[in-house]
């Protein structure tokens, strides 16, 4: 009879995950964050962007978001484009050394300074997009079972408690996920307020409330942080944009995502 319970709470857990995350994957139209579209089973986003005297370097990142491993990226074309859409840069690798040496599992990211010669000078460079055609040798991958695998800077998070999702946003434990991202937090109980600083970014906010601060200045999360069966949440993707991230995600099948985040700085 243990076993027979044992087995109905566990397709039970599993429906409900599933159903979680097609709500994530419907909510945020996955495979990749905001403004990034995969190409094959990589994706490449630019974090941030400066001029060097007459070119134009992009500090980016290549994620696995698939369910397969990345061995080689043999052709790369990258085109940089400003917030407005007006083309900056192109730049085209074949059998490169860099590329053809990257090898990322699922979850894996790489971050990589690209230069552009004789690029467009002058740009807001505050919003910048790049569109990218990819050819990559790959090979199957076992992977890690069912349920949601987040990875923070190549490392996978393992919360104490299970992620779940409200209104369209993942809650994770909010004090270790906090410190994964590099964040110190320090809690108040009688307020209830979290304090997590991170660098220069502080971040203050309340349980309960959707209003937080980031250096004195107002933001909104999705979701407010909560307290659920004396656990701590926090929503996943606010408070890593906050203390300058980026997320990604991929969404396998129904019962198996992958989360990556990676810090911008």
């Amino acid at each position: 009879m243990k076993t027979m319970k044992l087995r109905f709470k566990s397709i039970l857990a599993l429906s409900m995950l599933s159903v979680m995350m097609i709500t994530w994957m419907l909510a945020f139209g996955a495979p990749a964050s905001a403004s990034v579209k995969s190409v094959g089973e990589l994706v490449f986003s630019p974090l941030s962007g400066k001029y060097e005297k007459d070119a134009l370097v992009v500090k980016g990142v290549f994620v696995n978001i698939s369910n397969a491993k990345v061995n080689k990226v043999e052709k790369l074309k990258l085109t940089v484009q400003d917030g407005g859409g007006n083309e900056l840069a192109t730049r085209e690798w074949d059998n490169d050394a860099f590329l053809t040496g990257l090898s990322l599992e699922p979850g894996q990211s790489k971050l990589w300074d690209v230069t552009f010669p004789g690029a467009v000078q002058g740009a807001d460079l505050k919003s910048l997009d790049v569109t990218y055609q990819m050819t990559c040798a790959t090979e199957k991958w076992a992977g890690r079972g069912e349920g949601v695998h987040i990875f923070i800077d190549n490392r996978k998070l393992n919360p104490e408690v299970a992620p779940f999702i409200k209104d369209g946003s993942m809650l994770v434990p909010l004090r270790s996920t906090l410190e994964a991202l590099g964040a110190k937090v320090e809690w108040n109980p009688e307020t209830p307020t979290v304090q997590a600083t991170k660098g220069s970014e502080v971040m203050t906010f309340k349980i309960g409330q959707k209003s937080s601060t980031i250096n004195g200045q107002t933001i909104q999360f999705r979701v407010p942080a909560q307290i659920v069966d004396g656990s701590s949440f926090i929503p996943l993707r606010d408070a890593s944009e906050a203390l300058g991230c980026a997320l990604f995600v991929g969404m396998h099948t129904a019962k198996s995502m992958t989360i990556v985040i990676v810090d911008k700085q």
